[in-house]
């Protein structure tokens, strides 16, 4: 009899408490990283999602990044860290052409993006900035007049030289 009585507490512990660790929740998640490779450059876009990303997208001149996702969830969460060398400033955030609102952070690398939305099935969520590159811009800038000048500047000294071996020697 004690061991029926046993079995029976253990059968409704097992059935009405929590697991150990708490229960999954939907903000639960799996990290994907993805590579974007533009302008000669590879920047690395993780994210961790309760959803599925098929593929991302890079379109430059619209400085955008296209998320093709699909979910099983009515509730859908994701955190995205995006280079802020990729694309930067006043970042906005458009799933299926609604515009949401995340909460965004940013520090000197990177936009810390976090994504709420409803909405099972397939979707596309667009991230765009008001700036691309915009490190890489100055610097190929600064190159460019550099090596100008470089070679502007060797011309008038090639000009100088032949200029003093031409006159007469006393």
């Amino acid at each position: 009899m004690k061991v029926i009585g046993f079995l029976a507490l253990a059968a409704m512990v097992t059935m009405f408490l929590p697991p150990a660790f708490g229960a999954i929740s939907d903000k639960t998640g799996l990290k994907q990283d993805f590579t974007i490779e533009t302008s000669g450059y590879n920047f690395d876009v993780e994210t961790v999602a309760n959803f599925e990303i098929n593929d991302v997208k890079f379109n430059r001149d619209d400085k955008k990044l296209t998320f093709d996702i699909t979910s099983s969830l009515q509730d859908n969460f994701a955190e995205i860290l995006v280079p802020i060398n990729l694309i930067d400033g006043d970042l906005t955030v458009f799933v299926n052409g609604d515009e949401i609102f995340p909460q965004i952070r940013k520090n000197d690398k990177i936009s810390f993006i976090v994504i709420d939305f409803n909405g099972t099935g397939h979707n596309t969520m667009d991230i765009i900035g008001t700036t691309y590159l915009p490190e890489f811009s100055n610097l190929a800038l600064l190159v460019t007049v550099v090596a100008f000048s470089a070679v502007f500047m060797s011309r008038k000294f090639k000009n100088f030289s032949n200029h003093l071996q031409s006159l007469p020697t006393s």
